[in-house]
């Protein structure tokens, strides 16, 4: 029997053009490339021209949950149910956008239907940013972390710039292949626009990236990675007096020139009460070995908790605080960063970006008794307290700006810092509850998206993952191993000037979220005229 006689059932095919869509979407989270992205909505394009609306509701669907699956199920080695919970939201919000793409494109004219996706699509990506239930991990223009120096422009746009690009791109494949396929005959022209719409917007970026020149207020940073393990011995298995030990000596080991010595998010987790940290002996040990160095600043990150009595707050103040009928005082946590230098008062920031499910339970001044439902990674889970904006650390060396863990994440919120004057920026995470799996490395990489948008270099201190310096060009100039304790030493470069993007936020979202409104008016009225003409 010939292959050629074989038939393939349409199921099989159809399924395997939505794991071949989902692995082009996945490559760039895999650390592979960023250019399949232009081809990764083809397949689902195709299909949807053979189908009818429920069954590419459906395929879509299958190839978001496979792309999800794909790229973070290094959740799950901390939390199985935020994988279970990334994979269903991303599948119902983007599969929506697919069912309605569907739905004009069957009703309407092709130009309509086409700007449906492209701005529906781009319109999701920031609610999925700026929703309650949040996790813009896999939005589109992220996906070029891996291939940074092609996204130079995220400085105007931001990454959902990179969205509007890849969608564009990938319509432009499509009617291309299109063409093709009923023509039997190749189209130069056809196929000159998705080239060019990939290749001008990919050449400026490259020009932009050798052009690129970097101040010359540069300033000497140490960062420290500690490499305590999250599950043994952070929270709990390891005395707090030996952490600090541990941090005394990676101080001591600093560069005598250094201006930032830079720790982990929770480098120290003792109970620290807003109020009488300054009391504390662990802010006493630190300003002694910080004596010999009065031009250095140390920036770390620990968790801090605020009290108010019951006699004079007889119900909670916040939605947030917590008690035991054991206590006398209501009380908040925080996931806070603090910065001590020489005898200057202690500044404090809040982390206002918080993980969904360990630190955040969505919409609980509703559903309070999710909080049985909270994930305890050590320390402080639940529901935590925020700093309602961000804010900057001022000291003699510069104004410096420190987003906590995934913070990094969130565009417009951490440029918020360069906003309110940071020259400088630091992040300051624990990847190590992912152990050695694409998340740390995923992790990483959006810190160098956020030097392009912001331009500013940035010092990244990890207690286990990778601990970097990066310029403001997004390229990682020194950085650590994973799962090594050590420090890293190097200089950055301090920059004012202000970005597009810094300045107006995400206007690529919010002109598509406009645009993608105004559609779907356009199309009812375009349904209701059309209807009255056939009566």
């Amino acid at each position: 029997m010939s292959l050629r006689n074989i038939k393939i059932p349409a199921f099989v095919t159809d399924v395997s053009l939505c794991l071949v869509s989902a692995l082009l979407f996945a490559l760039p989270w895999l650390g592979v490339t960023s250019l399949t992205l232009f081809l990764a909505f083809v397949p689902l394009l195709w299909l949807q021209r053979r189908h009818d609306g429920r069954r590419f509701w459906l395929l879509c669907t299958l190839a978001f949950v496979a792309f999800n699956l794909m790229t973070v199920t290094w959740i799950a080695r901390s939390a199985l149910i935020g994988t279970v919970a990334a994979v269903i939201v991303y599948a119902v919000i983007f599969g929506t956008v697919a069912a309605i793409y569907n739905a004009v494109w069957k009703r309407a004219l092709k130009p309509l239907a086409y700007t449906v996706l492209v701005c529906g699509w781009t319109a999701a990506e920031r609610f999925y940013t700026h929703a309650e239930i949040s996790f813009p991990w896999l939005n589109l223009g992220g996906g070029f972390a891996v291939d940074h120096f092609l996204v130079q422009w995220y400085e105007y746009t931001g990454t959902l710039g990179g969205t509007l690009w890849v969608l564009v791109a990938n319509l432009l494949v499509f009617e291309a292949l299109v063409h093709w396929r009923e023509s039997r005959s190749f189209s130069a022209r056809r196929w000159m626009a998705p080239l060019l719409w990939v290749a001008v917007p990919a050449a400026g970026s490259l020009v932009m990236y050798g052009c690129y020149k970097e101040g010359d207020k540069k300033v000497t940073v140490t960062l420290m990675q500690p490499n305590v393990d999250s599950y043994k011995d952070k929270f709990g298995g390891q005395s707090q007096r030996v952490q600090l030990d541990r941090m005394v000596g990676m101080i001591n080991d600093a560069p005598a020139d250094s201006r930032f010595i830079v720790g982990p998010e929770t480098a120290l987790n003792d109970s620290y009460w807003i109020g009488s940290i300054e009391q504390s002996h662990m802010v006493d040990t630190i300003r002694r070995t910080l004596a010999g160095r009065p031009d250095a600043a140390l920036i770390f990150g620990l968790t801090t908790f605020k009290g108010y009595p019951k006699m004079l707050y007889p119900v909670p103040p916040t939605t947030t605080c917590r008690t035991r009928p054991d206590r006398d005082y209501w009380w908040d946590a925080y996931n806070s960063a603090i910065c001590i230098e020489g005898s200057a008062p202690l500044q404090l920031y809040h982390k206002s970006k918080l993980v969904i499910g360990v630190e955040l339970i969505p919409y609980h001044e509703y559903f309070s008794w999710f909080n049985k439902l909270s994930v305890d990674l050590g320390g402080v889970s639940g529901m935590l307290a925020v700093q309602d904006e961000s804010s900057c650390f001022v000291t003699p060396a510069g104004s410096v700006g420190c987003a906590i863990c995934y913070e990094s994440v969130y565009g417009e919120y951490y440029a918020s810092f360069v906003n309110r004057g940071a020259h400088l920026m630091f992040v300051i995470t624990n990847d190590g509850w992912w152990g050695d799996t694409a998340g740390y490395r995923q992790h990483l990489r959006f810190s160098q998206l956020r030097a392009i948008e912001t331009r500013r270099s940035v010092g990244r201190s990890a207690n286990t993952g990778i601990s970097a310096l990066i310029n403001e060009r997004g390229d990682i100039t020194a950085r650590t191993p994973w799962g090594k304790e050590c420090t890293l030493s190097g200089e950055l470069t301090e920059n004012d000037r202000i970005t597009l993007f810094v300045q107006y936020g995400d206007i690529a979202g919010r002109a598509s979220q406009g645009v993608f409104l105004l559609s779907l008016l356009y199309f009812v009225a375009y349904r209701r005229r059309k209807k009255d003409y056939l009566v």
